[in-house]
């Protein structure tokens, strides 16, 4: 298996400059300067099939060719390393390892779309990742990969400024990003128009998250064809999965995209901790709907997904056992939504603790079946949300009443916990 985004993890001291040049860093930024068109770049990119991995999946290459056609000016590339859903760490562990090649594939998307000015911004809680970032800015700078004539080239300037978030998940959207870097309150904005168009600044943007930058190197490299035959069927690439939850060996794996949970829980996370039965797993965070055991061998890949009524996302696999309470699993998700919520619009801001307040009631035995309904239409409720954060925040609890039905009713009807994680009293309360 070929590695793209981690195939420097393993090396000395690999965040520093040094490390990387001995890696090979900066020579895809060189041979693009050296003998390729912006055009050239994203046409590339564009044949590669490399796509947003941050959740969404839109064409890289498509997007960098918008900014460029856009004759505004002037344009911006942005990093999008606001990772803050549970069950998700791709992002963490390249800042921290090897935040370079983050940045050299930043400069090849820069070329790409003719931008002079970029945004780093970074999740408030990751500390050692916005220490070795900053560290990796400055190196770069006093090195000539960024600031002006980048390796001599008279016509390629680049600025970055890093910026820290503030610990609200809700930036991780992002216009709502946009709006955080300018000094505002953390809401999403309308769209259309879009970032390639209207973004930070109200100016044309290029937005990706860390892992989908970090694969730009290797694509100048070794070519399209290459990039698309490390993924499995239809899919191309690789992914970084994390794997965490009721699991043996929790991590990072980067794998050919379209691997299937059954590989990456058992192959590569040792299986279920303790040997203990698989009650299901989440393929996406905390935001999609969990899967049972019948779904391992489904593709980890976004259409695959999409068919099986939940997310790729950013690939965070999460795994429960039968000790697991599928219920209070559904409910303490909601309550990181209800949390997280920017109260922006109607359907999110009054859906989340909707949510959150149905499973309490089912959790406590004062559900009834009409409750189950009544989630379902909450969901369906949910769907008008302005955003993707209450577009997705009611799958944890929909997917969950779904695949594991008999467990939701079982709290309702005879007060019983399969798991034991709810212990009943006598009237039906909470013990």
């Amino acid at each position: 298996m070929e590695l793209v985004v981690t195939k420097n993890f393993g090396n000395p001291q690999s965040w520093t400059l040094e490390s990387y040049r001995k890696a090979g860093g900066y020579q895809a930024l060189e041979k693009v300067l050296r003998e390729m068109t912006p055009e050239d770049v994203s046409e590339l990119v564009k044949e590669s099939g490399l796509s947003g991995r941050g959740g969404a999946f839109f064409p890289t290459g498509l997007k960098w060719q918008f900014v460029r056609s856009d004759p505004k000016t002037p344009r911006y590339v942005v990093i999008n390393g606001d990772e803050s859903e549970p069950g998700t760490y791709v992002n963490r562990y390249s800042l921290e390892l090897d935040p370079h090649l983050m940045l050299e594939g930043m400069l090849i998307a820069a070329y790409a779309c003719n931008a002079t000015l970029g945004y780093v911004y970074i999740r408030g809680e990751y500390g050692l990742a916005h220490e070795r970032t900053q560290a990796a800015i400055r190196e770069a700078y006093e090195a000539g990969y960024l600031g002006q004539s980048i390796m001599g080239n008279e016509g390629f300037d680049f600025e970055v400024t890093f910026r820290r978030g503030a610990g609200a998940y809700i930036v991780g959207e992002e216009t709502a990003l946009f709006n955080s870097l300018e000094g505002k309150r953390g809401n999403p904005r309308y769209k259309p128009p879009f970032p390639t168009n209207v973004g930070v600044w109200g100016l044309p943007t290029a937005i990706n998250n860390v892992e989908t930058l970090s694969a730009a190197p290797a694509i100048v490299e070794n070519g399209a064809e290459w990039f698309q035959n490390l993924g499995h069927g239809e899919a191309t690439g690789t992914k970084m999965y994390c794997l965490s939850g009721r699991v043996a060996k929790p991590g990072v794996h980067e794998l050919p995209l379209g691997t299937t949970a059954r590989e990456l829980i058992y192959d590569y996370g040792g299986g279920v901790l303790d040997g203990r039965p698989l009650k299901g797993f989440k393929p996406g965070g905390a935001s999609s709907a969990a899967l049972g055991p019948e779904h391992l061998d489904a593709a980890l890949e976004p259409r695959s997904m999409a068919a099986l009524g939940t997310i790729m996302g950013t690939g965070g696999v999460v795994v429960y056992d039968d000790t697991v309470c599928m219920v209070d699993a559904a409910y303490r998700d909601a309550l990181f939504f209800e949390e997280e919520s920017c109260g922006f619009c109607i359907p999110c801001r009054e859906g989340a603790p909707n949510l959150v307040q149905v499973c309490e009631r089912i959790m406590h035995g004062q559900g009834s079946l009409d409750d189950l309904d009544l989630l379902e239409d909450l969901g369906a409720s949910m769907m008008a949300s302005f955003c993707g954060l209450g577009q997705f925040a009611h799958q944890p609890v929909r997917g969950a009443v779904r695949a594991f039905r008999d467990e939701f009713e079982a709290h309702i009807r005879d007060h019983h916990c399969e798991a034991g994680v709810c212990q009943f009293s006598s009237n039906g309360r909470l013990a």
